[in-house]
Parts: C-alpha cells; sequence; structure tokens
C-alpha cells in the first residue's frame, strides 16, 4: 500500500470527482457508481498519534480547498459562455417567420420541441419535412415600405451543380420543330409576379414536377405532351 504521502497526487483527480457538477447536479462518481464514497475525516477525534491526527485535519482542509476552487472555475466559465448565448426568438403557435435570404412567410401551427416549430407550408413543397430546428427560423416583421419592389426570387440549390427554380403552374406546351421537335412548356416562375420575368417556355426536361405536368395534360388533354414529341 502506498504511504500517505504517495497518495497526495491523486487527491485532486479524486475531489474533482466526487463533486456535483454543474451541468448534471451529480459528481462523476455518484453517476458512474450510483453512491458516493464515505471520505468523511473527523479532525476532532482524539487520535492515538499526533501525525494522524494532523494528517485528516490537512486532508479535510484539502478536500474542503479543492472544492470551493472547482467551484470558482465553474462560475469563471459559466459568465462568458451566458454572454454568448443570444437569446433565443420569441416564437409562439400563430406567428410567422421571414428573413431575407429566407423563404417565407409561413405560419406556425405548432413546437413538438422546445427548439422546433412545424410550418404550414405550400404544396409544392410537400417533399419537405415541416419541422425546422429554431436556428432555420427567423421573425417575419411587417414591411415597412410596403410600396418597394421586392425582387425576384433566388434560386433554390438542390446540389452545388445545378439551380433550381419554383414552378407555379404550367400555362402552355408545344413541339418546336426546329429544335428536333422537342416538347416545352410555358411555366409560370413562383415569386417573379409583377416583374416581367415571371414566364418563359422551357424544355420539358427541365421541368421537375410530374404532378404540375399531369394537371395541365388533365385540364388540356389536346395539347402538346410527352407522346407528341415522340
Amino acid at each position: 500500500m502506498d504511504k500517505p504521502n504517495g497518495l497526495i497526487k491523486h487527491w485532486n483527480k479524486f475531489a474533482y470527482n466526487n463533486a456535483p457538477s454543474e451541468t448534471t447536479s451529480f459528481s462523476p462518481f455518484f453517476a458512474n457508481k450510483g453512491y458516493h464514497p464515505n471520505i468523511t475525516v473527523y479532525p476532532e477525534w482524539d487520535l492515538a498519534s499526533a501525525w494522524a491526527h494532523e494528517f485528516t485535519t490537512d486532508l479535510d482542509e484539502l478536500h474542503q480547498h479543492l472544492k470551493s476552487n472547482m467551484l470558482e472555475a465553474q462560475k469563471r466559465y459559466q459568465g462568458p459562455a451566458d454572454h454568448r448565448c443570444a437569446a433565443l426568438p420569441p416564437f409562439k403557435i400563430g406567428d410567422k417567420k421571414l428573413a431575407e435570404k429566407y423563404l417565407g412567410p409561413y405560419e406556425i401551427i405548432a413546437q413538438p420541441g422546445t427548439l422546433s416549430y412545424t410550418l404550414c407550408l405550400p404544396d409544392n413543397f410537400r417533399a419537405v419535412h415541416p419541422v425546422f430546428h429554431i436556428s432555420m427560423l427567423e421573425p417575419a416583421t411587417p414591411n415597412p415600405f410596403p410600396d418597394q419592389t421586392i425582387p425576384p426570387p433566388l434560386a433554390i440549390v438542390i446540389d452545388e451543380e445545378e439551380d433550381n427554380y419554383e414552378i407555379d403552374e404550367i400555362l402552355d406546351s408545344k413541339v418546336d420543330r426546329r429544335r428536333k421537335c422537342k416538347l416545352q412548356y410555358l411555366v409560370k416562375w413562383m415569386g417573379y409576379e409583377g416583374t416581367g420575368q415571371d414566364s418563359n417556355w422551357v424544355l420539358a426536361t427541365e421541368v421537375n414536377t410530374s404532378e404540375l405536368i399531369e394537371d395541365f395534360h388533365r385540364l388540356y388533354p389536346t395539347k402538346p405532351g410527352p407522346l407528341s414529341a415522340l
């Protein structure tokens, strides 16, 4: 067995593992074992050895000193950490969120978690999961300049090599004989109303929404479609 003086190097580690954490309120020792070791010393006891009495007194003072130092260190770290944390936006159900680089505004219809919200998304976002972390949302504010010209929305980046724009509806179709009889659709772009760039002809291969194509040909069965271009 080590002599008492040889155990001094382990006391710091032991005191740390036996001190409650600021985060969990439990000590690492208790978290692993489910109990605390009995390390109580009684300096006031009348010990036969003067050295033993001095040793227990020093050990008790050391434990108290180490615990005090760790609490002070936790307070020092906690202050700067709290200052770096921004306050959470005060979202509530019924609010709308919007930021200049964000889509929206979309109404919040539920709060499934402390830091997540469910949005009421339009039909063209069927493939998008409607629950978002709070870090992805911004509150919508009233437009202070209602008469200003709002620029068209940017493309939605699906991958790094290709930009994709949202199609609101398909207006017409044709087979371009000058382009090897390729089928084209006249599409209306979402968010471009009043810009003069709200619609144009695109190749059928560039229309990435089969539902809108089916809806268009259901309404206009005589219009050129995929079979017409064969």
